[in-house]
């Protein structure tokens, strides 16, 4: 399911790119577009960019946590630009056609920085991170489980999805196991610290009588006759 929503997320974005590329008056630098009639052509189309660019980076690092750098970069090239895009078009000035014709410099700069993040997206949809999709397969079998006993399938086919469910069940109640044992380890490493710590303070009890009949190291006892 979540591959499944990734996917669906890269045309969604794709098609985001598309409306703000088609929504950016031709020769806009060199019209005298002014920004309020700009803004209300692209406020929509923009705004949804900026939204899908947020909710797509965090399925990226999902997928290719290895890769967070890249992503938080490329995403920033796509962001600010969007931001100073809006920023330029408010900005008072004595020239707001000026205003218009970079604040559209700007979107330029965002319209190639979301390609660059759409390129990135395909890469990992198809060189995901095989930690996480491993971990993702096994997510979607476990939640299969119920519709297994309903599904139509061979005979064969169906004994290796129970047997795959049960694979992950297994590894469920395994890391379930470990918790438990490593709660009770903690719990017993604290009681043995408690307990050094007491040993160490007891003070040690000796008469003088007990060490004066002590014998040295060293030297024998006479048996008294």
């Amino acid at each position: 399911m979540f591959r499944k929503n990734y996917v669906q997320s890269i045309s969604e974005f794709e098609n985001a790119l598309e409306q703000v590329e088609a929504a950016i008056p031709r020769e806009a630098i060199f019209e005298r577009t002014p920004p309020k009639d700009l803004w209300n052509g692209l406020e929509t189309p923009t705004t949804l960019l900026k939204n899908l660019a947020e909710k797509f980076k965090v399925s990226m690092l999902i997928l290719k946590p290895e890769k967070t750098q890249t992503i938080e970069r490329i995403f920033e090239g796509i962001i600010q630009p969007l931001d100073a895009f809006k920023e330029t078009l408010f900005q008072k000035s004595t020239d707001p056609i000026a205003n218009a014709r970079h604040a559209i410099e700007h979107l330029r700069k965002a319209m190639v920085g979301g390609y660059d993040f759409l390129v990135l997206a395909k890469e990992i949809r198809d060189n995901p991170s095989p930690a996480i999709e491993e971990i993702l397969k096994l997510r979607e079998i476990y939640g299969a489980k119920e519709y297994i006993s309903t599904v139509p399938a061979p005979e064969a086919l169906h004994m290796r999805m129970i047997g795959l469910v049960k694979r992950a069940e297994a590894l469920d109640a395994s890391l379930t196991n470990l918790e438990k044992a490593l709660d009770e380890v903690k719990v017993n490493l604290s009681k043995i610290r408690e307990e050094s710590l007491k040993f160490r303070s007891a003070p040690v009890k000796a008469s003088e009588k007990e060490v004066k009949k002590a014998p040295a190291i060293g030297t024998s006892v006479k048996p008294t006759p």
